[in-house]
């Protein structure tokens, strides 16, 4: 793949597309009556975000009963079931794929 260099990042763009806009125009300093009210709603939502981020989102006991049988030399893998499942992947991605015309 060929890098044109000719073309500005996304982030190059962005900030010459601000300079241009307010190029001709003095930005006004934040006053100090400037206030920020937030919904009951939006505040919920704020709760609920720092809820979830304290969530474990793996099993650890699944996570302690595969290292016990790793360690213990019980492990088992299902051949078939492996197959299965790299075989349904494969076709997965072979969809998505872009045909050619």
């Amino acid at each position: 793949m060929k890098i044109d260099k000719r073309i500005p990042p996304p982030a190059a763009s962005k900030a010459s597309s601000t300079k241009g806009k307010s190029a001709g125009k003095a930005s006004a300093p934040a006053s100090a009556s400037d206030s920020l009210t937030l919904t009951e709603s939006s505040n919920r939502i704020r709760s609920l975000e720092s809820q979830l981020a304290s969530v474990e989102v793996t099993d650890a006991g699944k996570v302690e009963s595969v290292k016990a049988a790793l360690a213990n030399g019980t492990f088992a893998v299902d051949a078939e079931v492996v197959a299965d499942r790299l075989i349904d992947q494969t076709k997965e991605t072979l969809r998505r794929r872009p045909r050619k015309k």
